[in-house]
């Protein structure tokens, strides 16, 4: 007798061609969700990585009001730290050739060989003059070449780092024009060259003892320095949330549909072998005996489906992640956390396909012995009561809910049925027009196996309908956000001094300055209410001038002692409208009551605002480096840049314009739309392989009627035509539903309440989902029709 796994294998295999679309379908279903779960869990680390790379391993920081202190103000509060790094920042010009010069924030630091200061350093050594890649490769210099300053004079480089947030700088000559290139010095070097002996710009400490937040508060006060606890928070900086939920949703697609092949696969083969089962019982083999074998045939299965897709899955996440990560303007090296995720994932092609086949088995356990005489297979009833209940669900849509778009896909798929059918007579003279009598035929099988064709497209219309939504969620946001910056961005340039200035009056009689607004922020800590430390910008709310507006949604006043919460911040704190957040300021810690949510372009909606009072009685600050301007009508910003770059060469950090920051904002969006089409095309190619499969299910269970037909003189194309209708019609229908149900759950989104964003209607993707649904139908139905059954 053979071993139980031996007969399992040739169950499963006996025919090969049914085997081979089911195990394709695993595999590619198992690949996408590995390379989902290795990719989100990669891009959190590399993410994580990079915050702690700028934090090290400091407790706090302190920081001033002015622009810099003396060294010796600290002095005290040293004696009580582990570590210490003194760092001075300062801008200059730096000459690139022999008639231009750029801007250059240098920094200056009091060591380098400190869990302080971490650099991950590509080539050379720490100390002396370090630059990142993107500026060497910009400026065309290497280790051992020289750069000139305006201030510093020549210097050499001694190094070069990979991307680090400490010098995070332009990528291009084009950002280059408002955003200041970064490097890095001795300090002693840099308060020499710029005669800042003994200043700094802010010291951070790696804490020794017990010594409490309130006790340094306390030794600072009455000076305009303040503390800051170091909080690790890639929220401020990156806003991917959107993308994990992408990620998920994804996975969740592909193991659908391969759920549903492999359901189709294990339901055919019970089917055909319910006389087998029959004859096992009536030899005295129980039902458990029955189940078993089915299980070990499923069992086998995934784990060759899961032993081909896991290192296929890993391979993909590499390449996902590249092509993700290229979307941000950094260079970021990272390394694929693929371990723990692809354990879940060997979890989930072990276990999966068995749960998708416990119907099917349990219909094989059920088998009575008297099947082997005769079909004693029960009819399906309740048709009337599935049309009905889908109905129902799909008139859901009126309500204003997010639920209701779940519910009037699954109506959708209980009505599937009936719209096969209909589509099946309206197409079915068109259909014998271009196939002739094949056509025919075809139209007659869709009704004679009308359940699992219905299912089969199905699958595609919910496929092509989640990626639909998806694309016009992702063409819409660019559009979105765009109107967002312009309502929110406040002015039309945006200038941020070095050092703490006059901002009504230190622009002067700049030409093309329609008015100046100065504005003050400050970066903070807060908690969430789950006792979480975050990080972000806390701004205080310019009064009185529209066009400086930096949020909406909001009417009337800030009070003091209140704030209000941009969306992300709001999310990620959890907290009520009413309710307390708790911040740290340069006062110390406070309570502020929440007023309200904004929508605003300001750091991603990251972000916390509270009254201008807050600032110049509470925090002391009567002055701000940020000044915000509104340019005449006609004035060209990149112009008035280039004015305001020559009447201040070495005291601007950044200049910020407005179509800067949308323009930021569409490539990241572009890159994703790039994507979003690699992945429809990944879910359409996985549906089609269900077409196929479905297909060739048909084909096995009309062997005898191919047979027939083949003896009365149907010809091998005459097959073949037949059962390419029979794709054409499941993967028309799937298809053009797909679109129309697509196009439905946009239009009841954009009329919504609750997705607070207009949507727009994604016409390319429609038209790219459309070509490559039908195109891989053909190819789908082409590989069926490849075994049209026998010709005797």
């Amino acid at each position: 007798m053979l071993p139980i796994w031996r007969v399992s294998w040739r169950n499963i295999t006996k025919n090969r061609r049914r085997f081979f679309f089911t195990l394709t379908a695993l595999v590619m279903g198992l690949t996408l969700t590995t390379a989902m779960l290795v990719a989100d869990r990669t891009v959190k680390d590399t993410f994580a990585y990079y915050e702690e790379l700028y934090a090290g391993s400091a407790d706090y920081w302190i920081l001033s009001r002015d622009a810099t202190f003396q060294e010796s103000a600290v002095k005290g509060v040293e004696e009580e730290a582990a570590d210490v790094l003194r760092v001075l920042d300062k801008e200059t010009r730096l000459m690139v050739g022999e008639d231009r010069d750029v801007p250059v924030r240098v920094t200056g630091v009091s060591k380098w060989e400190t869990d302080l200061l971490k650099l991950p350093l590509i080539e050379g050594k720490r100390g002396g003059l370090v630059v990142p890649e993107n500026a060497a490769r910009l400026w065309k210099k290497g280790v051992g070449d020289t750069v000139r300053f305006r201030d510093l004079g020549e210097m050499e480089i001694t190094g070069i780092t990979g991307y680090t947030p400490w010098l995070a700088g332009p990528t291009d000559w084009d950002q280059a024009e408002g955003k200041s290139f970064r490097v890095m010095m001795d300090l002693r070097t840099l308060q020499e060259g710029v005669d800042l002996r003994g200043d700094i710009s802010y010291i951070r400490w790696e804490q020794q003892g017990g010594t409490s937040l309130e006790r340094y508060e306390e030794q600072l006060a009455g000076t305009p320095l303040y503390i800051q606890p170091v909080v690790i928070d890639d929220l401020r900086n990156n806003d991917v949330d959107g993308l994990y939920s992408v990620f998920t949703l994804v996975s969740i697609l592909s193991l659908f549909i391969s759920g549903f092949i492999v359901f189709n696969m294990i339901s055919s083969s019970v089917m055909e072998r319910r006389a087998e089962f029959a004859t096992m019982k009536a030899l005295g083999y129980s039902a458990f005996h029955v189940g078993r074998l089915v299980v070990m045939e499923m069992v086998t299965l995934s784990i060759l489906a899961t032993i081909l897709s896991l290192p296929i899955g890993v391979w993909s996440a590499d390449a996902f992640v590249a092509m993700l990560l290229g979307i941000f303007e950094d260079t970021m090296v990272y390394t694929l956390n693929w371990k723990g995720a692809t354990l879940m994932s060997a979890a989930i092609g072990l276990v999966f396909p068995l749960a998708a086949a416990v119907v099917p088995i349990m219909k094989a356990v059920k088998t009575p012995i008297m099947a082997g005489i005769k079909d004693t297979e029960p009819r399906i009833k309740g048709s009337g009561i599935r049309y009905g209940a889908g109905g129902v669900f799909m008139l859901f849509g009126i309500v204003d809910h997010y639920a209701v778009t779940l519910l009037f896909l699954l109506g959708l798929i209980l009505v599937f049925p009936l719209i096969l059918r209909g589509v099946t007579r309206l197409l079915s003279p068109i259909l014998s027009r271009l196939l002739g009598y094949p056509g025919t035929l075809s139209a007659g099988n869709i009704r004679a196996n009308l359940s699992r064709n219905a299912n089969t497209a199905a699958m595609v219309s919910i496929s092509m309908t989640i990626v639909m939504f998806l694309g016009a969620v992702l063409a819409s946001m660019p559009a979105g956000l765009e109107r967002e910056i312009r309502e929110t961005f406040g002015g039309d340039v945006h200038v941020q001094f070095e050092e703490v200035v006059d901002g009504t009056s230190v622009l002067g009689d700049l030409p093309g300055i329609e008015d100046v607004l100065p504005y003050q922020e400050v970066l903070s800590v807060w908690e969430t209410t789950d006792g979480e430390p975050r990080e972000f910008y806390l701004k205080g709310v310019p009064a009185g001038k529209e066009e400086f507006r930096l949020f909406s949604g909001f009417k009337g006043t800030v009070e003091p002692g209140h704030i209000l919460l941009g969306e992300r911040a709001f999310e990620e704190w959890g907290g009520e409208i009413g309710s307390s957040v708790t911040v740290q300021t340069p006062a110390g810690q406070k309570e502020y009551r929440v007023s309200g949510t904004v929508d605003t372009s300001q750091d991603g909606g990251y972000t916390g605002f509270v009254a201008a009072e807050e600032f110049t009685d509470d925090f002391g600050w009567d002055r701000s480096r940020t000044v915000m301007v509104t340019l005449k009508e006609g004035v060209d910003p990149d112009e008035f840049r280039s004015e305001l770059r020559g009447a201040f060469p070495i005291n601007l950090s950044s200049i910020t314009l407005e179509e800067d920051a949308i323009t930021s904002a569409q490539s990241a969006f572009d890159g994703m739309n790039d994507v979003m089409l690699f992945l429809l095309l990944l879910i359409i190619g996985l549906s089609s392989v269900g077409i196929s499969n479905t297909l060739l299910m048909n084909i096995l269970e009309r062997n005898s009627e191919i047979r027939t037909i083949r003896a009365m003189g149907f010809t091998d194309g005459q097959v073949r035509k037949m059962i390419i209708g029979e794709g054409l019609l499941i993967g028309i229908t799937g298809t053009v539903m797909g679109i129309i149900a697509g196009m439905m759950v946009i239009w009841m989104n954009d009329n919504s309440s609750m997705t607070g964003m207009p949507l727009i209607m994604p016409w390319d993707m429609m038209l790219f989902a459309s070509v490559a649904g039908l195109v891989l139908t053909l190819i789908a139905s082409g590989v069926a029709s490849g075994g049209k059954g026998s010709k005797k």
